[in-house]
């Protein structure tokens, strides 16, 4: 009996890593599932049901076949035979949808999971986290996610435990000493499988860091065409990307010759059984103690039981492994979130009254800004000026809610952003950042975002306000035209002011612009910015800027260097005042002539 509880402990152990399995990790990607993973799981109990007793029937049909007088007499169970096979096979053609329907709808989960994650991760562990890094992870993830749910543990309840469970009990009514030596097996080859694991598990983790590293690599090499073409590192980019391929194919021929050689030991265990049980069964046919038919029967349900127990621990292996790549993905979920998006006190309405109160920010051990103090009333436009890295983008994300502050109070309508619901506070902001946002879609889903708030002819004028009317009017498919990734099919101007359609068509309380005219000329850059400042005129506008051609129009600027506000006031009393603002014209007067 020792081969047998060894056999139960495993089973039991197995149960256990199930339950901790699914619970810790994949549960929420089964949550709406739970009705076909039933259900798939039956099936697959009914089809090695079917399949054993066709076993069983065929047994009786070779004894039988021996002793009758007339094929009648085994008719009967012929027909039993090829129904239990026409009923497996009809069965393992309906298992086909809920297996192919399982398998992509967990992947699909993990996926969706990995977007809302990212929709409420905290700005900075996302700033900290490169996109080419961040891809990879989640398509790793969401592979191993699959494999660990669905080939291992469904796969598992579906086939392999019915076909283990099956074979053992039919094999017991044959001979309860062969289903123990079989037992037994399995616990060898259980262990074997653990201890070729320990030299899989480092390996793996390597391959993943050089995975993770080569798409960092390409991601960079594909995204930035001009710069590495025109800066001419194409071919150091490509010779790390071999260098790291290299590795990769070396380790992944390691890993799978590891992997391989758990077959082999296993092949050889199961001829040895099956010898075994050879030289058993001719001995009691000559004894006159079984049949043929039971000896068939018993080598049938070796293939059985063993083919499961080569799969398991295939899968058990791949598990174990897969393990590895689905602890970066539980890494990623588990980055802090922005403990404001959903929490806090919900804004139903926004004047537009901004204060800062000594408000400082610190990134690791650098100040960034310190003890900042000013204020905006509503209908007021303000332009950001100073040196590249003073803090100006981080202010402005600090307004946006991306950042936190480190110390002071950041009052919006008197209510300090940290008590402030931002998903309501985002209703009533427009934010264009450095980077012009444009996404693979439409013209029209770039301004409106696949809502229907605009007819065409508001469309229309609202791409007039920005230049783009012309432009538009005269591609094949107008407002339907797709402007390719990050828009490259439109020119750097051509994005940016498709960008300000977007913010125009949205007409909310304050707007906020981050660098949002580099890609213009001058002429169209006064007149763009013109008409920001007209159509918001009763709005709280903020503009970074570092082109500074258009300040003059704006209420009130502000002068930020190094973390500090160094002067604020209309640009008549800064050119007199502030040393700092003084230089920052002079420079954009000699830059002017220079050009």
């Amino acid at each position: 009996m020792d081969g047998f509880l060894q056999w139960d402990r495993g089973a039991w152990l197995f149960c256990i890593q199930l339950k901790e399995g699914i619970n810790d990790m994949l549960k929420k990607s089964l949550a709406h599932l739970k009705w076909w993973v039933c259900g798939y799981i039956l099936l697959g109990f009914a089809i090695q049901l079917l399949s054993s007793l066709g076993v069983v029937v065929f047994q009786k049909i070779l004894d039988k076949a021996t002793v009758i007088n007339s094929f009648g007499e085994i008719s009967t169970l012929i027909m039993v035979y090829g129904f239990l096979l026409a009923g497996v096979a009809i069965l393992n053609y309906i298992d086909e949808y809920p297996s192919v329907f399982l398998s992509n709808s967990i992947t699909e989960r993990l996926k969706i999971i990995a977007l809302s994650k990212i929709s409420k991760m905290d700005y900075q562990a996302y700033q900290d986290m490169g996109t080419g890094q961040m891809i990879k992870v989640i398509e790793n993830g969401a592979a191993a996610g699959n494999s660990i749910i669905f080939s291992f543990f469904l796969k598992t309840l579906h086939e392999l435990l019915p076909t283990l469970l099956f074979s053992l009990v039919f094999i017991s009514f044959y001979d309860l000493r062969i289903m123990l030596v079989i037992a037994a097996g399995y616990v060898v080859v259980f262990l074997i499988t653990n201890l070729l694991l320990k030299f899989l598990y480092a390996m793996k983790a390597t391959i993943l860091q050089e995975q993770e590293k080569m798409s960092r690599f390409s991601i960079r090499g594909f995204m930035e065409l001009v710069v590495f073409r025109t800066n001419k590192r194409y071919e150091k980019e490509i010779d790390k990307l071999s260098q790291t391929a290299r590795t990769i194919i070396h380790k992944n021929a390691q890993l799978k010759m590891i992997h391989e050689a758990f077959f082999a030991i296993f092949e050889l265990f199961v001829t040895i059984i099956k010898v075994v049980v050879l030289i058993y069964g001719v001995k009691s046919i000559v004894a006159g103690e079984t049949s043929l038919g039971i000896v068939v029967a018993l080598f049938m349900f070796i293939d059985k039981i063993y083919t499961p127990i080569a799969i398991f621990n295939v899968l058990f292996v791949d598990y174990r492994l897969n393990k590895v790549t689905y602890r970066r993905f539980e890494e990623f979920i588990a980055a802090p979130e922005d403990k404001n998006l959903e929490s806090g006190e919900a804004i139903t309405e926004l004047q537009g009254n901004i204060e800062f109160r000594e408000v400082s920010f610190t990134y690791g051990n650098v100040q960034i800004l310190n003890n900042l103090s000013f204020s905006l009333a509503r209908g007021t436009s303000v332009a950001i000026v100073g040196l590249s890295g003073g803090g100006k983008s981080t202010l402005i994300k600090l307004i946006v809610g991306l950042l936190k502050k480190g110390e002071g109070e950041l009052l919006l309508d008197g209510k300090d952003i940290d008590e402030i619901r931002l998903n309501s506070y985002y209703d009533h902001i427009s934010y264009l950042s450095q980077d012009t946002p444009i996404f693979d879609a439409t013209i029209r889903d770039n301004i409106v975002f696949d809502e229907d708030t605009l007819s065409d002819e508001e469309l229309y004028e609202i791409l007039e306000k920005v230049h783009l009317q012309e432009k538009v009017s005269h591609l094949p498919d107008r407002l339907d035209t797709l402007v390719g990734e990050k828009g490259l099919k439109l020119s750097g101007g051509e994005r940016q002011r498709l960008a300000f359609a977007r913010i125009i068509a949205q007409k909310r309380n304050i707007l906020i612009l981050d660098e949002p005219v580099s890609a213009l000329d001058n002429i169209t850059e006064q007149s763009l910015m013109e008409t920001i400042l007209n159509e918001f005129k009763d709005k709280t506008i903020i503009i970074v800027a570092h082109r500074l051609n258009f300040i003059k129009d704006v209420d009130k600027i502000l002068v930020v260097d190094q973390g500090s506000i160094v002067g604020e006031g209309k640009f008549d009393d800064l050119i007199e005042q502030c040393e700092a603002f003084k230089a920052l014209w002079n420079r954009k007067i000699s830059f002017t002539d220079y050009r």
